[in-house]
């Protein structure tokens, strides 16, 4: 068995670290010892990690001076694998791999659209350090197609793509837990769901005209979680006069329970890394629309077969997705084993092979 570094900056509730958590778990599992380097060692998800993890906190103020105790650690501990993820990190992880002069094999990885996301200064900055530290590491994966064809076009090198680890089985636990909602207690209306931050990238005024313009007077919409734009998607929720039929509860600990009692979820996203949402309420057997947006959903949905891929900033398109599976739904199980192939076993084995097989 070997010896990994899963090097991110902290264990706050995010994408990133819940696909760190996911796969130090399967490592740990499969009997590999496992250090979770962090810049700052803190985060809500810390006190859920399983005890075999060893937590290593750099105590840096920030990513850029993080590169000097990352030496140190390598030095000290040598394990066979060092894990950077995102760009900041990928780029102060091949500093300090250079610096420490070690046997250490160095895989980067880009979780998001590098184009995309570089919308300031410091991103803009990030990318073209990357595009000169990346070539220096063993390997680069990408979690989908798309953003390896991204960091192709961007970084100018070539990434293996491996999808994100999702829990699918801890996903259904809590996807029975109760809850207490009277539209989903009630079976004469659809209940439609989306989650994420509230942000333009989100898509959600997308949703929300989508939403207005369905088939259906007896749907619900349950929007959940946060963000800056929340008060906009309520104030325009009115203005499309659906205000009494859409929920926004906000950040709730378990969403998988909205998900698994819905009728349909919906991403509307602009763009993605990946999309686990889908993977989440799939595991559910929860049917999903998903704007064809880059990168991930059509991987996941297999262009169109698993769900309804629809244009981005298309709500007439995407109401009429969400009206097709609400009145003829897919087969949840078919959409529970489509989950299955994302789950915690399946791409751990994809990273081990990354991490310790041959070039």
């Amino acid at each position: 068995m070997g010896h990994v570094a899963v090097f991110l900056t902290s264990m706050g509730i995010g994408g990133a670290q819940r696909v760190a958590f996911n796969l130090c778990s399967g490592l740990v599992q499969n009997g590999h010892t496992v250090d979770l380097v962090l810049v700052s060692a803190e985060g809500d998800l810390l006190e859920e990690l399983p005890p075999e993890i060893s937590v290593v906190g750099l105590d840096a103020s920030r990513v850029t001076t993080s590169a000097l105790p990352l030496r140190r650690y390598l030095r000290a501990r040598e394990p066979d694998v060092l894990y950077a993820m995102m760009t900041e990190i990928n780029v102060a992880a091949v500093a300090a791999h250079r610096l420490a002069g070690v046997g250490t094999r160095l895989v980067v990885s880009e979780h998001n659209m590098p184009s995309a996301s570089a919308d300031g200064i410091k991103d803009r900055l990030a990318l073209r350090l990357a595009a000169l530290a990346y070539p220096y590491a063993d390997r680069t994966v990408a979690v989908s197609r798309g953003v390896r064809e991204d960091l192709r076009r961007v970084v100018g090198v070539e990434a293996t793509v491996i999808h994100n680890p999702v829990d699918v089985e801890r996903i259904r636990r809590r996807a029975g837990e109760p809850m207490d909602h009277d539209w989903f207690a009630d079976p004469s209306l659809s209940v439609v769901t989306s989650a994420g931050r509230h942000v333009p990238q989100k898509g959600f005024d997308t949703l929300l005209r989508a939403f207005a313009a369905l088939a259906d007077d007896d749907a619900r919409l349950v929007l959940l979680g946060e963000g800056e734009q929340r008060a906009a998607l309520r104030r325009l929720a009115d203005d499309l006069a659906v205000g009494e039929r859409v929920a926004f509860p906000g950040f709730v600990d378990n969403p998988f329970k909205y998900m698994g009692r819905a009728d349909a979820f919906v991403l509307s996203s602009w763009y993605e890394g990946f999309g686990n949402v889908l993977i989440e309420a799939m595991a559910c057997g929860t049917p999903v629309v998903s704007t064809d947006c880059p990168s991930g959903p059509s991987e996941i949905l297999e262009n169109g077969t698993y769900g309804p891929l629809v244009p981005v900033k298309d709500p007439d398109r995407m109401a009429g997705a969400i009206d097709e599976v609400l009145s003829d739904p897919p087969d949840s199980e078919a959409l529970s084993m489509r989950a299955d192939e994302f789950s915690i076993p399946v791409v751990t084995a994809a990273y081990e092979d990354v991490f310790f097989g041959e070039e």
